[in-house]
This record gives structure tokens, sequence and C-alpha cells, in this order.
């Protein structure tokens, strides 16, 4: 497979892995296209020499098998005419340019089978190529495509990561607050709870807060009068 049937092969099922590479789609792909055009016309150039050689070389070979038929003929007419020596002389010219013959044969016919391989080559360039001239706006299409999915799913990485950030901040302002609300009724109560005052003082204030209350007073002395009962029995 050639590399513009891999680059069309890309284009269909991995645009946004190869193209997007290019900085500029559409130049990339005409100047490949250019350097293709500009590889074929060297090509068929050199194809042209090649058929120029093996031309030459058939020419040359139906010469030396022309030779060799008129030196063999010549041998005959000696033969006929009594002359044997001179027949023979004439074979042994025969017999070289059959030689000769023989190996312009197995050259012509390598020549001919390469000159066959080259325009078999030219020929799928030139197929090659007119397949991606066809499918160049479709492999363009596929890379802008590309790119914006590429953007797309970037932007939205982009907003799910600030979110994300955003979130972990509320979180960490709202927790904060709370510890700060804790740690203000925390300082509410301690100074509620103290005022200035030492222990001691409390203690006694709050015992002389008991027993001004007539009523704890009287149940005090009923509690003391039940058990004293309780105990005499």
């Amino acid at each position: 497979m050639s590399i513009f049937s891999r680059i069309f092969k890309i284009g269909q099922a991995h645009a946004n892995r190869t193209i997007d590479k290019f900085e500029k789609p559409e130049v990339m792909l005409n100047q490949a296209i250019e350097d293709k055009d500009k590889q074929i016309r060297e090509a068929k150039r050199s194809i042209q020499s090649c058929i120029a050689t093996e031309r030459e070389t058939k020419k040359q070979l139906e010469n030396e098998k022309a030779e060799k038929f008129s030196w063999e003929q010549k041998a005959q007419a000696a033969l006929r005419a009594g002359k044997e020596e001179l027949a023979v002389k004439a074979l042994q010219r025969a017999t070289e340019h059959e030689q000769k013959a023989t190996a312009l044969q197995s050259n012509w016919q390598q020549q001919r089978d390469a000159v066959d391989d080259l325009k078999k080559d030219v020929f799928k360039m030139e197929d090659e190529l007119a397949e991606f001239r066809r499918n160049k706006d479709f492999i363009i299409a596929q890379s802008k495509a590309a790119d914006v999915k590429k953007g797309i799913y970037e932007a939205k990485a982009k907003i799910s990561k600030k979110g994300r950030g955003a979130d972990d901040l509320m979180a960490r302002m709202k927790a904060k607050a709370e510890r700060t609300s804790l740690e203000a009724d925390a300082a509410q109560e301690l100074a509620d709870t103290f005022e200035g005052k030492d222990s001691l003082e409390t203690e006694f204030e709050e015992l002389g807060s008991g027993a001004s209350s007539p009523d704890i007073q009287a149940k005090l002395e009923a509690m003391k009068a039940e058990m004293k009962g309780a105990k005499s029995s």
C-alpha cells in the first residue's frame, strides 16, 4: 500500500490522529499532490528511456536472427554448388549470429519485463493519486471535524476542572464558617459561665441561692423527717 493510500485510510478512520498534525491541511495535501505528480512525471521519463533501450535491443535481436538465417541460406547454396568448405564457413558465421541472438533474446526479455513492471507501477500511482484527489476534500472535512470535536472536549474538561475547583472552595469556606460559628458559641458560653468571677465565689453564690428558696428548704426538712422516721422504725 502506497503512502497516499495509507494517508487516505487514516483520513477516513483517524483524521484526528494524523491530519491534525498539519498546520494547514489544505496546503499540505495540495503539496503532497504536486509532489506525487512530479514523481509520476519523472517515472514516465525513466520509462521512456527504458522503452527506447528495449526497442533498440529488440531491433538488434531481429538483425542477428536475420543474419543467422541469411548465412544458413548461403551455406545451403554453397552445398548445392558443391563447395562444402565454403558451406562450413557460412555455417560458422551463422552460428556466431545465433549465439549473439541468444544473448540478446535474454537481455531483451529482461528489459521488456522491467518496462512492463514500471508501467504497472505508474498506472498504480496514477490510480492512487486520482483517488487521493477525489477524497482530498473529505480528508480536510474530517480534519476540521476532528479539530472541532477536540476543542469541545478540551473546553468541557476545562469547565469541569474549574467547576470542581469552585465546589471545593465553597465547601472549604462553608466548613470554615461553621467552625468559626462554633468557636464563637463556645466563647460566648465561656464568657457567660465565668463573667470574671473565680470558682469559689460562684459556688457560694449558688449555695446561697439554693438556701434562700423557701420551697426547697421545706422539701429538704420534710425529707429529713421522713428519713429519720424510717430509721426509728
